[in-house]
Formats: structure tokens, C-alpha cells, sequence
């Protein structure tokens, strides 16, 4: 980019030059840009020694644009309402402006919160597209390296430090059972431990939440069968004696299987946050920030683990 020649310019002298040319008059164009007359001819003057062209010439019907200053007005009716938004604070309207939003998380968060972001904004009248990649190993490097626009994480503290992050809300753990089970309303730690559970791990080889809250009061569950899909998951209980844990965004989809019941979890399994994170480069981006707000609001209640 050579700068040059745009080093030695006023761009003032461009604004004043284009409100004179539009309104024709000098005394208008100093009404419109709240200044003085005098203040508003000198710099048509020193707008013309810049270009060395008149710009604009007095005639019978009032000021006309010479050939180069039409020109000019011409480019400038592009240029400027660009840096008008250049400078301005921006605003990302997602009715008029095409994005496309790229977002990652396991399946439980996303069960969570993408009902009520689909009810929201998948009508005609949005212009946003979400792209929901699957969650895997070394999510947070596809952060580093632009491919993902967000992450829905756990708050266990493993994020790297430089990312921002802001609490979504809080999940509690329930249990997943089929209906004619011999399991009670709650179970209790003894009863857990007995029970044969289906896992599902997100990350394959690594710890559950609920396994290293286990582990903290040296206990470990038995596990029969491990898979990354909570939804899956839920289709292998009916019928079984099988335990799954889940967090409580699942409760509806729960609900919504006749030969399936929520029994409460022991009470050694506590709550934990669900995050979003992001690259800092994003912050302030209105793009960026539209999504977040987004994300707040079809988040479910905190504490509640239902969806709003």
C-alpha cells in the first residue's frame, strides 16, 4: 500500500469538497457541516489547489462540476460511507448481513442450547448460517488457527490461558434409566457403584467428569459399555438395566422416550459449568460479539439445566 501521496492529504478537505458539490451552495454545505461560511470557502479553495481544478464553477443556475469534479464526487460517494463505517462503531446485523458461524461442542451442550437457537433463527428472515463441527481431540488448536469460531467447554481449567471464556450456565448430573428398572427415585452411591452403567466419553482415553468425582472420594463406577454419543446412548437403555449419567440440559430429550425415567444422581456427582471460549483476536469483532449475545440468551436458565 503506498501512503505516500495520502500522507500530504486532508481527507477533511475531501468531506467538505462533496457536501458543496451535493448541495450545490457553499452556505448549505456550512449548515449541514455545522461550520462557518468563510470556514467552508477556504476549504473548497484549498480543496482545488490539491486536485488544481476549479471543482466546481459558479454558473446561472448556481455552482456546477467540472468534468474532474464529477469525477471525484464519483469516487467519493463509494469511499466515503466506507470509512464513515470504518471509523463509526459497528454494528453486525445478522437480518441484512451474511455470516457464516463455525462452533464446536459435545453433544450434550449442543442438545442444550441448538432446539432453541434452531427456534430462533432458522426462519427465512436471518441471514446467519451456524456450522456445528464434531468434537474432538485438539479442539482448541482449530481455535488457534481460525477454523472455529467458538467452543462449548467444560470449566475443568485445561483451556489454553490466552483464550477468553465466559460462563454459559450451569448442568447438574441426573440419571438415565429404562422405566421398568429396579432403580428408586434417587440412587445412592452404594447403589451407583453396584450398578453396570453405560459411559459415553467425548474425548476418547480420557477421564469423565463423573469418573474423576468418583475417583476424588476413591470409587470408580463399572462400565459395561463406552461411546462418544450421550444420544445414542440413550437409545441403548430401554429395556436394560444399564445406568447412563447425563448432564441435566438432557432432561427433555429424556422425556421425549416413553420407556426411559430420570432417576436422581448420588449426590458425591455436583454440578459443574458449561463455557464458551474463543480467540482473543475475535473479541471485539461485532460479528463475534452478535454470536456470544446469541448464545446467551438461548443458553438454558442457570441452574436449572432446562432450556428456556
Amino acid at each position: 500500500m503506498r501512503l505516500e501521496k495520502l500522507r500530504q492529504v486532508d481527507l477533511n478537505l475531501l468531506i467538505a469538497f462533496a457536501a458543496i458539490a451535493e448541495e450545490k451552495s457553499v452556505t448549505a454545505a456550512a449548515s449541514r457541516l455545522f461550520l462557518s461560511q468563510p470556514a467552508v470557502s477556504r476549504a473548497l479553495q484549498r480543496a482545488r489547489a490539491m486536485f488544481q481544478d476549479d471543482l466546481l464553477i459558479r454558473t446561472r443556475n448556481g455552482l456546477e462540476l467540472t468534468l474532474r469534479g464529477r469525477k471525484i464526487l464519483q469516487e467519493l460517494e463509494i469511499l466515503l460511507p466506507k470509512m464513515d463505517q470504518l471509523v463509526a462503531p459497528n454494528l453486525f446485523d445478522p437480518r441484512h448481513e451474511k455470516s457464516h458461524f463455525r462452533i464446536s461442542g459435545p453433544d450434550n451442550v449442543c442438545t442444550a442450547i441448538l432446539p432453541r437457537l434452531c427456534r430462533q433463527y432458522a426462519s427465512g428472515g436471518y441471514q446467519v448460517r451456524f456450522e456445528f463441527l464434531p468434537w474432538q481431540a485438539g479442539i482448541a488448536e482449530l481455535v488457534e488457527r481460525a477454523q472455529l469460531d467458538l467452543i462449548l467447554h467444560i470449566d475443568d481449567g485445561l483451556l489454553p490461558v490466552h483464550f477468553h471464556s465466559e460462563r454459559l450456565y450451569r448442568e447438574d448430573w441426573i440419571c438415565a434409566v429404562a422405566c421398568n428398572s429396579r432403580f428408586g427415585e434417587r440412587l445412592s452411591l452404594k447403589q451407583y457403584l453396584a450398578a453396570t452403567h453405560i459411559v459415553v466419553a467425548t474425548y476418547g482415553g480420557v477421564q469423565t467428569i463423573p469418573d474423576k468425582q468418583l475417583a476424588a472420594v476413591g470409587a470408580k463406577r463399572n462400565s459395561y459399555i463406552r461411546l462418544p454419543y450421550f444420544g445414542v446412548a440413550l437409545q441403548c437403555l430401554p429395556r436394560t438395566d444399564l445406568v447412563l449419567t447425563v448432564t441435566s440440559g438432557m432432561r427433555s430429550a429424556i422425556e421425549r422416550i416413553p420407556e426411559l425415567r430420570i432417576v436422581k444422581a448420588p449426590k458425591e456427582l455436583h454440578g459443574f459449568h458449561f463455557l464458551m471460549a474463543w480467540h482473543p483476536r475475535l473479541t471485539t469483532d461485532p460479528r463475534h460479539a452478535w454470536l456470544r449475545e446469541t448464545l446467551r440468551q438461548v443458553s438454558p436458565q442457570v441452574g436449572s439445566g432446562q432450556p428456556p
